[in-house]
């Protein structure tokens, strides 16, 4: 059954009347709420808030709360300042965690990835760069403009990386982009691609570009790989001759030290026992001129008492016997005779 339109305007006052005065209640509190909604907002910790008055840049909030003129007076865009974000290129992550997921080379990472170095060999490069938003009005507003703007300043990151890599991949041997010289390179990346991306303003910081991996072409990788391992094994036995080395030479030392301290003790041994002599002949020698007789017995008998204490047999004669070597011959044995005897042969 269809509604005539002067029964739709009857059930339309009917309801008016009915429901008049609730409608006229819920239409302020609506009002209200829009327009505390509109007014305060919040920034998280991690980023600015750039305000928009009528879509011109108007100011930059911090952290926290804040109010504006109600909307669409005032808009507010949140930029995420603290965030690092990350570029990859000549490879892709699929999935980030203890192990991480690649997904499979396409045509353009090998695009991306293969480059010509200063020796005119070819090496495949990846690498990564961070970057983070340093100022959130440049960010939105430089390149690309507005919402926008992220599609435009990561393809401007995108071009000038690469401009900056094959740059500075052309200027180095293959030796130096797969082994040694990596370091350097990102190092160089990083300057290079910053003063690059200054030039147009695009508040962005890069933060650091690191090279993931670079290799030779699949036709000559098994000769570069044998010669990451003769380095290897050269640093290995450089290695172990610095360890035999830091090892040897303060044992070495050690032993130095201990014999000059030894000769040093001996040296000084030897010359107190000599200082002790002399001092000890000094005084015999002043003894010697008071009473020279009764000193030069003294020493004469210190003499032979020394002298004697070594001998083992020892013959004591009277000086007046006569003929007594021939007797001392005819013992063999070396015994001292009799007395008797010795009397008999003397008659």
């Amino acid at each position: 059954m269809s509604t005539t339109p002067n029964e739709l305007e009857f059930l339309i006052r009917y309801h008016w009347n009915r429901h008049k005065g609730r409608i006229v209640l819920v239409v302020p509190v609506i009002l209200a709420i829009w327009i505390v909604s509109s007014v305060f907002y919040s920034i998280e910790a991690d980023s600015q808030g750039v305000v928009l008055r009528l879509g011109k840049y108007s100011r930059t909030s911090e952290p926290g709360l804040h109010t504006k003129l109600p909307y669409p007076i005032e808009t507010v865009m949140s930029v995420p300042v603290q965030k690092i974000q990350t570029l990859e290129f000549g490879f892709a992550t699929t999935a980030a965690g203890r192990v991480t997921q690649y997904a499979r080379p396409t045509a353009e990472h090998k695009i991306i990835g293969r480059m010509l170095t200063g020796d005119l060999n070819l090496a495949f490069v990846e690498w990564i760069v961070q970057y983070r938003i340093s100022d959130p009005k440049d960010y939105l507003f430089r390149i690309g403009g507005g919402r926008t703007s992220e599609l435009g300043v990561r393809d401007l990151i995108r071009d000038a990386s690469e401009v900056a890599m094959r740059k500075l991949v052309g200027d180095a041997s293959v030796d130096e982009v797969i082994t040694v010289g990596r370091d350097r390179i990102a190092t160089a990346a990083k300057l290079e691609l910053q003063k690059m991306l200054d030039k147009f303003e695009p508040g962005i910081e890069i933060i650091t570009v690191k090279l993931q991996s670079a290799t030779p072409p699949e036709p000559v990788k098994d000769a570069f790989d044998s010669v990451n391992r003769a380095r290897q094994n050269k640093d290995r036995v450089v290695n172990d001759a610095l360890a035999t080395k830091n090892r040897q030479i303060p044992a070495a030392r050690g032993n130095r030290e201990r014999a000059i301290l030894e000769a040093e003790g001996y040296t000084q041994l030897v010359v107190l026992e000599m200082t002790g002599r002399a001092n000890a002949f000094l005084a015999q020698l002043a003894e010697f001129e008071k009473v020279p007789d009764v000193t030069r017995t003294r020493l004469y008998l210190e003499t032979m008492e020394e002298v004697l204490r070594q001998v083992d047999s020892k013959l004591v004669i009277d000086g007046s016997i006569r003929g007594l070597l021939p007797l001392l011959n005819l013992n063999a044995a070396g015994e001292t005779p009799p007395l008797s005897r010795r009397k008999g042969g003397a008659q």
